[in-house]
Protein backbone atom coordinates (compact mmCIF):
# COMPACT_ATOMS: atom_id res chain seq x y z
CA UNK A 1 0.00 0.00 0.00
CA UNK A 2 1.31 3.39 -1.50
CA UNK A 3 1.31 5.91 2.15
CA UNK A 4 3.30 8.45 0.81
CA UNK A 5 2.34 12.24 -0.09
CA UNK A 6 3.63 13.28 -3.17
CA UNK A 7 4.68 16.84 -4.29
CA UNK A 8 4.83 17.36 -7.45
CA UNK A 9 5.61 20.50 -10.29
CA UNK A 10 4.28 20.58 -13.69
CA UNK A 11 4.75 23.76 -15.73
CA UNK A 12 2.47 23.68 -18.53
CA UNK A 13 -0.09 23.20 -15.94
CA UNK A 14 -2.62 26.63 -14.79
CA UNK A 15 -1.95 25.25 -11.36
CA UNK A 16 1.51 23.79 -11.80
CA UNK A 17 1.97 22.89 -8.32
CA UNK A 18 0.23 19.23 -7.36
CA UNK A 19 -0.38 17.12 -4.08
CA UNK A 20 -1.10 13.67 -4.38
CA UNK A 21 -2.16 10.83 -2.10
CA UNK A 22 -3.10 7.56 -2.17
CA UNK A 23 -6.60 6.05 -0.28
CA UNK A 24 -7.38 2.91 1.36
CA UNK A 25 -7.24 -0.21 -0.70
CA UNK A 26 -10.67 -1.24 -1.96
CA UNK A 27 -11.48 -4.19 -0.19
CA UNK A 28 -12.77 -6.30 -3.40
CA UNK A 29 -9.91 -5.35 -6.02
CA UNK A 30 -6.75 -3.91 -3.42
CA UNK A 31 -6.44 -0.84 -5.79
CA UNK A 32 -5.57 2.20 -3.99
CA UNK A 33 -7.60 5.33 -5.60
CA UNK A 34 -5.55 8.47 -5.89
CA UNK A 35 -6.63 11.96 -5.33
CA UNK A 36 -4.95 15.26 -6.16
CA UNK A 37 -4.66 18.92 -5.34
CA UNK A 38 -3.18 21.20 -7.68
CA UNK A 39 -2.10 24.95 -6.30
CA UNK A 40 -0.60 28.27 -7.91
CA UNK A 41 1.58 29.12 -5.13
CA UNK A 42 4.46 26.58 -4.54
CA UNK A 43 4.23 28.21 -0.70
CA UNK A 44 0.55 26.74 -0.77
CA UNK A 45 1.21 23.43 -2.06
CA UNK A 46 4.54 22.79 0.53
CA UNK A 47 1.84 23.53 3.64
CA UNK A 48 -1.14 21.31 2.35
CA UNK A 49 1.72 18.44 1.49
CA UNK A 50 3.00 18.81 5.19
CA UNK A 51 -0.24 18.79 6.81
CA UNK A 52 -1.38 16.29 4.67
CA UNK A 53 1.30 14.26 5.30
CA UNK A 54 0.82 14.69 9.43
CA UNK A 55 -2.68 13.80 8.71
CA UNK A 56 -1.83 10.42 7.28
CA UNK A 57 0.86 9.44 9.68
CA UNK A 58 -1.67 10.13 12.39
CA UNK A 59 -3.62 7.60 10.93
CA UNK A 60 -6.53 10.14 9.86
CA UNK A 61 -8.51 8.73 7.06
CA UNK A 62 -7.13 8.96 3.85
CA UNK A 63 -10.34 9.37 1.39
CA UNK A 64 -12.70 12.01 1.25
CA UNK A 65 -15.37 11.48 3.83
CA UNK A 66 -18.48 11.29 1.44
CA UNK A 67 -21.24 13.27 3.47
CA UNK A 68 -24.53 14.61 2.10
CA UNK A 69 -25.49 18.35 3.11
CA UNK A 70 -27.67 17.02 5.33
CA UNK A 71 -25.53 15.19 7.04
CA UNK A 72 -23.47 18.38 7.26
CA UNK A 73 -26.02 20.62 8.02
CA UNK A 74 -27.08 18.52 10.95
CA UNK A 75 -23.36 18.60 12.17
CA UNK A 76 -23.02 22.64 12.21
CA UNK A 77 -26.50 22.63 13.76
CA UNK A 78 -24.63 20.85 16.73
CA UNK A 79 -21.29 22.40 16.51
CA UNK A 80 -21.62 26.12 15.55
CA UNK A 81 -24.86 27.10 15.89
CA UNK A 82 -25.22 26.11 19.65
CA UNK A 83 -23.13 29.16 20.73
CA UNK A 84 -24.85 31.49 18.71
CA UNK A 85 -27.61 34.06 19.22
CA UNK A 86 -31.20 33.28 18.18
CA UNK A 87 -31.82 35.95 15.82
CA UNK A 88 -28.46 34.26 13.93
CA UNK A 89 -29.64 30.62 14.41
CA UNK A 90 -32.90 31.63 12.93
CA UNK A 91 -31.41 33.08 9.62
CA UNK A 92 -28.69 30.03 9.67
CA UNK A 93 -31.49 27.60 9.69
CA UNK A 94 -33.32 29.55 6.85
CA UNK A 95 -30.62 29.11 4.53
CA UNK A 96 -30.15 25.63 4.79
CA UNK A 97 -33.65 25.27 4.91
CA UNK A 98 -33.53 26.47 1.41
CA UNK A 99 -30.34 24.85 0.39
CA UNK A 100 -31.55 21.52 1.25
CA UNK A 101 -34.94 22.65 -0.97
CA UNK A 102 -32.64 23.57 -4.51
CA UNK A 103 -29.61 20.67 -4.14
CA UNK A 104 -31.51 17.82 -2.22
CA UNK A 105 -31.40 16.12 0.95
CA UNK A 106 -28.64 13.51 -0.50
CA UNK A 107 -26.51 15.58 -2.55
CA UNK A 108 -23.29 15.24 -2.16
CA UNK A 109 -20.89 18.11 -0.07
CA UNK A 110 -17.92 17.54 -2.53
CA UNK A 111 -20.29 17.39 -5.64
CA UNK A 112 -21.19 20.97 -5.42
CA UNK A 113 -19.19 23.24 -7.32
CA UNK A 114 -18.80 27.12 -7.77
CA UNK A 115 -21.41 27.15 -11.01
CA UNK A 116 -23.79 25.52 -8.42
CA UNK A 117 -23.09 28.13 -5.68
CA UNK A 118 -23.73 30.76 -8.18
CA UNK A 119 -26.73 29.18 -9.41
CA UNK A 120 -28.17 29.03 -5.86
CA UNK A 121 -27.31 32.27 -4.86
CA UNK A 122 -28.99 34.10 -7.78
CA UNK A 123 -32.34 32.51 -7.61
CA UNK A 124 -33.16 33.31 -4.47
CA UNK A 125 -36.49 34.64 -4.29
CA UNK A 126 -38.52 35.78 -0.97
CA UNK A 127 -39.94 33.24 1.35
CA UNK A 128 -42.92 35.18 3.00
CA UNK A 129 -44.83 35.34 0.48
CA UNK A 130 -44.30 39.17 -0.83
CA UNK A 131 -44.20 39.79 -4.48
CA UNK A 132 -41.04 41.57 -5.46
CA UNK A 133 -37.25 40.62 -6.29
CA UNK A 134 -35.18 39.52 -2.81
CA UNK A 135 -32.97 41.99 -1.65
CA UNK A 136 -29.11 42.23 -2.17
CA UNK A 137 -28.71 42.44 1.55
CA UNK A 138 -31.11 39.36 1.95
CA UNK A 139 -29.03 37.25 -0.86
CA UNK A 140 -25.56 38.30 1.00
CA UNK A 141 -26.64 37.12 4.57
CA UNK A 142 -27.53 34.05 2.74
CA UNK A 143 -24.17 34.24 1.14
CA UNK A 144 -22.42 34.96 4.17
CA UNK A 145 -24.53 31.81 5.84
CA UNK A 146 -23.45 29.23 2.83
CA UNK A 147 -19.43 30.49 3.12
CA UNK A 148 -19.39 29.49 7.02
CA UNK A 149 -20.96 26.26 6.27
CA UNK A 150 -18.55 25.17 3.88
CA UNK A 151 -15.47 27.00 5.89
CA UNK A 152 -16.54 24.72 8.20
CA UNK A 153 -17.04 21.60 5.92
CA UNK A 154 -13.50 21.72 4.86
CA UNK A 155 -12.29 21.87 8.51
CA UNK A 156 -14.32 18.67 8.84
CA UNK A 157 -12.66 17.14 5.53
CA UNK A 158 -16.08 17.24 3.85
CA UNK A 159 -14.71 18.87 1.06
CA UNK A 160 -11.45 20.71 0.03
CA UNK A 161 -12.31 24.31 -1.67
CA UNK A 162 -15.39 26.49 -0.42
CA UNK A 163 -17.79 27.17 -3.51
CA UNK A 164 -19.48 29.70 -2.23
CA UNK A 165 -15.95 31.72 -2.08
CA UNK A 166 -15.40 34.91 -4.79
CA UNK A 167 -12.28 34.49 -6.70
CA UNK A 168 -10.22 37.52 -7.89
CA UNK A 169 -11.90 36.87 -11.33
CA UNK A 170 -15.77 37.01 -12.76
CA UNK A 171 -16.93 40.40 -11.49
CA UNK A 172 -20.30 39.57 -12.46
CA UNK A 173 -20.09 37.01 -10.57
CA UNK A 174 -23.19 36.69 -7.54
CA UNK A 175 -20.56 35.62 -5.25
CA UNK A 176 -19.53 39.08 -5.59
CA UNK A 177 -22.43 40.81 -3.63
CA UNK A 178 -21.75 44.05 -2.39
CA UNK A 179 -25.10 45.66 -1.18
CA UNK A 180 -25.58 49.28 -0.43
CA UNK A 181 -25.94 50.52 2.49
CA UNK A 182 -29.76 52.17 3.29
CA UNK A 183 -29.22 55.81 3.17
CA UNK A 184 -29.63 57.14 6.44
CA UNK A 185 -30.10 60.95 8.12
CA UNK A 186 -28.16 62.48 10.39
CA UNK A 187 -29.20 64.26 13.01
CA UNK A 188 -26.92 67.37 13.68
CA UNK A 189 -26.60 68.55 17.27
CA UNK A 190 -29.00 71.62 16.73
CA UNK A 191 -31.48 68.96 15.57
CA UNK A 192 -31.09 67.03 18.70
CA UNK A 193 -31.35 69.69 20.80
CA UNK A 194 -35.16 70.85 18.43
CA UNK A 195 -36.19 67.18 19.50
CA UNK A 196 -35.19 66.85 22.83
CA UNK A 197 -37.52 70.50 23.43
CA UNK A 198 -41.03 68.23 22.39
CA UNK A 199 -40.20 65.32 24.46
CA UNK A 200 -42.00 65.90 27.58
CA UNK A 201 -40.49 63.37 30.38
CA UNK A 202 -37.55 62.89 31.69
CA UNK A 203 -37.43 58.98 31.16
CA UNK A 204 -37.83 59.61 27.52
CA UNK A 205 -35.23 61.99 27.27
CA UNK A 206 -32.69 60.23 28.90
CA UNK A 207 -33.24 57.17 26.64
CA UNK A 208 -32.63 59.84 23.38
CA UNK A 209 -29.18 60.50 25.18
CA UNK A 210 -28.02 57.33 25.70
CA UNK A 211 -28.60 56.48 21.89
CA UNK A 212 -27.40 59.87 20.74
CA UNK A 213 -24.99 60.83 22.79
CA UNK A 214 -23.30 57.74 23.99
CA UNK A 215 -24.39 55.59 20.96
CA UNK A 216 -26.18 53.08 22.60
CA UNK A 217 -28.63 50.88 21.15
CA UNK A 218 -32.12 50.90 21.84
CA UNK A 219 -31.72 47.44 23.35
CA UNK A 220 -28.77 48.37 25.25
CA UNK A 221 -31.02 51.19 26.78
CA UNK A 222 -33.89 50.00 27.66
CA UNK A 223 -31.57 47.29 29.63
CA UNK A 224 -30.23 49.50 31.69
CA UNK A 225 -30.62 49.88 35.20
CA UNK A 226 -29.28 52.20 37.78
CA UNK A 227 -26.14 50.39 38.68
CA UNK A 228 -25.14 50.56 35.31
CA UNK A 229 -24.93 54.57 35.57
CA UNK A 230 -22.15 56.82 37.32
CA UNK A 231 -23.19 59.71 37.02
CA UNK A 232 -19.72 61.39 39.40
CA UNK A 233 -17.98 59.67 36.55
CA UNK A 234 -20.09 60.66 33.94
CA UNK A 235 -19.81 56.68 32.32
CA UNK A 236 -22.75 54.67 31.43
CA UNK A 237 -21.63 50.61 31.88
CA UNK A 238 -23.04 48.17 29.41
CA UNK A 239 -22.23 44.79 31.31
CA UNK A 240 -23.90 41.39 30.53
CA UNK A 241 -26.88 40.53 33.27
CA UNK A 242 -27.92 36.87 34.51
CA UNK A 243 -31.18 35.88 34.78
CA UNK A 244 -32.63 36.05 38.09
CA UNK A 245 -36.51 34.90 38.25
CA UNK A 246 -37.91 38.24 38.43
CA UNK A 247 -35.39 40.42 35.96
CA UNK A 248 -34.70 39.07 32.11
CA UNK A 249 -31.39 38.20 31.38
CA UNK A 250 -29.28 40.78 29.29
CA UNK A 251 -27.09 39.95 26.49
CA UNK A 252 -24.12 42.15 25.16
CA UNK A 253 -22.03 39.46 23.85
CA UNK A 254 -22.13 35.97 25.01
CA UNK A 255 -19.53 33.56 24.63
CA UNK A 256 -18.59 32.83 20.37
CA UNK A 257 -21.28 35.31 19.39
CA UNK A 258 -21.28 37.98 16.94
CA UNK A 259 -18.08 40.24 17.35
CA UNK A 260 -19.72 43.86 16.69
CA UNK A 261 -21.36 43.60 20.16
CA UNK A 262 -18.51 43.94 23.36
CA UNK A 263 -18.88 44.82 26.99
CA UNK A 264 -18.04 48.65 27.40
CA UNK A 265 -17.55 51.77 29.36
CA UNK A 266 -19.16 55.16 27.52
CA UNK A 267 -18.68 58.44 28.69
CA UNK A 268 -21.79 60.68 29.37
CA UNK A 269 -22.39 64.25 27.81
CA UNK A 270 -21.77 66.73 30.25
CA UNK A 271 -25.70 68.23 28.87
CA UNK A 272 -27.73 65.00 29.69
CA UNK A 273 -26.56 64.52 33.37
CA UNK A 274 -29.87 66.29 34.32
CA UNK A 275 -32.11 64.68 32.45
CA UNK A 276 -30.41 61.13 33.65
CA UNK A 277 -30.45 62.50 36.91
CA UNK A 278 -33.87 63.24 36.99
CA UNK A 279 -34.75 59.72 35.19
CA UNK A 280 -33.00 57.51 37.79
CA UNK A 281 -34.75 59.78 40.80
CA UNK A 282 -37.91 57.73 39.56
CA UNK A 283 -36.19 54.36 38.67
CA UNK A 284 -37.05 52.52 41.65
CA UNK A 285 -40.82 52.52 40.27
CA UNK A 286 -39.95 50.53 37.69
CA UNK A 287 -37.56 47.79 39.81
CA UNK A 288 -34.26 50.06 38.72
CA UNK A 289 -34.86 50.21 35.10
CA UNK A 290 -33.77 53.94 33.89
CA UNK A 291 -35.94 54.36 30.87
CA UNK A 292 -39.03 51.68 31.49
CA UNK A 293 -42.26 53.14 33.28
CA UNK A 294 -43.83 51.01 35.92
CA UNK A 295 -46.61 49.96 34.00
CA UNK A 296 -44.20 48.71 30.98
CA UNK A 297 -42.05 46.97 33.90
CA UNK A 298 -44.96 45.20 34.80
CA UNK A 299 -45.64 44.19 31.46
CA UNK A 300 -42.05 42.55 31.06
CA UNK A 301 -41.90 40.84 34.22
CA UNK A 302 -45.50 38.63 33.15
CA UNK A 303 -43.29 38.22 29.57
CA UNK A 304 -40.50 36.75 31.71
CA UNK A 305 -42.69 34.75 33.60
CA UNK A 306 -44.25 32.94 30.38
CA UNK A 307 -40.85 32.50 28.70
CA UNK A 308 -39.62 30.94 32.12
CA UNK A 309 -42.40 28.12 31.74
CA UNK A 310 -41.78 27.70 28.02
CA UNK A 311 -44.99 29.61 27.25
CA UNK A 312 -46.01 32.16 24.39
CA UNK A 313 -46.27 36.07 25.34
CA UNK A 314 -47.58 39.06 23.38
CA UNK A 315 -49.44 36.44 20.72
CA UNK A 316 -45.96 35.01 19.94
CA UNK A 317 -44.97 31.14 20.35
CA UNK A 318 -42.65 30.38 22.86
CA UNK A 319 -39.06 31.79 21.87
CA UNK A 320 -35.04 32.35 23.77
CA UNK A 321 -35.62 36.21 25.50
CA UNK A 322 -33.97 39.29 23.80
CA UNK A 323 -32.70 42.30 24.22
CA UNK A 324 -34.91 43.67 22.25
CA UNK A 325 -38.71 42.25 24.59
CA UNK A 326 -37.70 45.26 26.83
CA UNK A 327 -38.96 47.91 24.33
CA UNK A 328 -42.34 48.66 23.26
CA UNK A 329 -43.89 50.82 20.84
CA UNK A 330 -40.43 53.16 20.72
CA UNK A 331 -39.86 53.62 17.13
CA UNK A 332 -43.61 55.12 17.07
CA UNK A 333 -43.38 57.38 19.77
CA UNK A 334 -40.21 58.90 18.84
CA UNK A 335 -41.61 59.30 15.13
CA UNK A 336 -44.25 61.50 16.70
CA UNK A 337 -42.13 63.57 18.73
CA UNK A 338 -39.96 64.14 15.22
CA UNK A 339 -43.19 65.42 14.45
CA UNK A 340 -44.11 67.54 16.65
CA UNK A 341 -40.34 69.26 16.21
CA UNK A 342 -41.29 69.43 12.60
CA UNK A 343 -37.83 67.89 11.48
CA UNK A 344 -37.31 66.92 7.96
CA UNK A 345 -35.76 63.94 7.11
CA UNK A 346 -33.87 62.96 3.82
CA UNK A 347 -34.09 59.62 4.48
CA UNK A 348 -36.93 57.07 6.48
CA UNK A 349 -36.10 57.24 10.17
CA UNK A 350 -35.08 54.61 12.46
CA UNK A 351 -33.83 54.34 16.21
CA UNK A 352 -30.58 53.01 14.29
CA UNK A 353 -29.95 56.88 13.44
CA UNK A 354 -29.17 58.14 16.44
CA UNK A 355 -26.31 55.81 17.06
CA UNK A 356 -25.43 56.76 13.45
CA UNK A 357 -25.49 60.13 14.27
CA UNK A 358 -23.77 59.10 17.22
CA UNK A 359 -20.88 57.77 15.37
CA UNK A 360 -20.74 60.59 12.73
CA UNK A 361 -20.41 63.29 15.22
CA UNK A 362 -17.66 61.78 16.43
CA UNK A 363 -16.01 60.99 12.86
CA UNK A 364 -16.48 64.87 11.32
CA UNK A 365 -15.09 65.71 15.19
CA UNK A 366 -11.98 63.90 14.19
CA UNK A 367 -12.03 61.11 17.13
CA UNK A 368 -9.65 58.26 16.24
CA UNK A 369 -11.11 55.32 14.36
CA UNK A 370 -9.84 52.83 16.90
CA UNK A 371 -11.15 55.26 19.92
CA UNK A 372 -14.81 55.07 18.32
CA UNK A 373 -14.65 51.62 17.52
CA UNK A 374 -14.24 51.03 21.09
CA UNK A 375 -16.95 53.33 21.86
CA UNK A 376 -19.62 51.74 19.80
CA UNK A 377 -18.19 47.87 21.09
CA UNK A 378 -16.63 47.07 17.75
CA UNK A 379 -14.46 44.34 17.76
CA UNK A 380 -12.49 46.32 14.72
CA UNK A 381 -12.69 49.53 12.96
CA UNK A 382 -13.98 47.95 9.56
CA UNK A 383 -17.76 48.79 10.16
CA UNK A 384 -16.39 51.75 11.70
CA UNK A 385 -14.48 53.17 9.17
CA UNK A 386 -18.17 53.89 7.12
CA UNK A 387 -18.93 56.56 9.10
CA UNK A 388 -15.02 58.63 7.99
CA UNK A 389 -15.81 57.55 4.43
CA UNK A 390 -19.39 59.27 4.24
CA UNK A 391 -18.97 63.08 3.25
CA UNK A 392 -21.17 65.54 5.17
CA UNK A 393 -21.45 69.04 3.42
CA UNK A 394 -19.60 70.12 6.49
CA UNK A 395 -16.50 68.47 5.88
CA UNK A 396 -16.28 69.18 2.35
CA UNK A 397 -16.56 72.95 3.33
CA UNK A 398 -14.47 72.32 5.64
CA UNK A 399 -11.32 70.20 3.22
CA UNK A 400 -12.04 72.91 0.39
CA UNK A 401 -11.29 76.48 3.06
CA UNK A 402 -8.37 73.92 4.36
CA UNK A 403 -7.00 73.79 0.81
CA UNK A 404 -8.06 77.67 0.15
CA UNK A 405 -5.62 78.30 3.17
CA UNK A 406 -2.99 76.49 2.28
CA UNK A 407 -2.69 77.33 -1.21
CA UNK A 408 -3.29 81.42 -0.40
CA UNK A 409 -0.40 81.21 2.27
CA UNK A 410 1.67 79.45 -0.51
CA UNK A 411 0.65 81.69 -3.15
CA UNK A 412 1.68 85.02 -0.93
CA UNK A 413 5.00 83.47 0.19
CA UNK A 414 5.73 83.03 -3.46
CA UNK A 415 5.00 86.22 -4.34
CA UNK A 416 6.77 88.14 -1.83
Amino acid sequence: MITTVNLLHEPTRRRPHIVRWWGEPDPETGKQRRYGRSFVSAIEARKFFVEKQSEMDRGKPRDPVDASIEELFAEFEEARLSVLSYASKIGYRLTMRQMLGYFGHRRKVRHIQRRHAEAFVATRKRCDGRSGELSMWAKARHLIHCRAIFAAAIEWGYTEDNPFRATRYGGNSPLRIRPKGRPWHHITPEQFMQLLAVVPSARQRAALWFMYGCGLRPGEVYNLMVANVDLERRRVHVVNRAATPTVPPFTVKAEGQSTESKERSVPIPNAAIPDIAEAMKSAFKSGGFLTLTPRRYERVQEHWRLCQANEGWSGHTWRPWQNRDMLNNLLRDTKKFLQRADMALSAPFTLQTFRKSFAQNHADAGTPPRTLAKLLGHANTRVTMQYYNRVTDANERAADDAMNRLLSQNRRVTTA
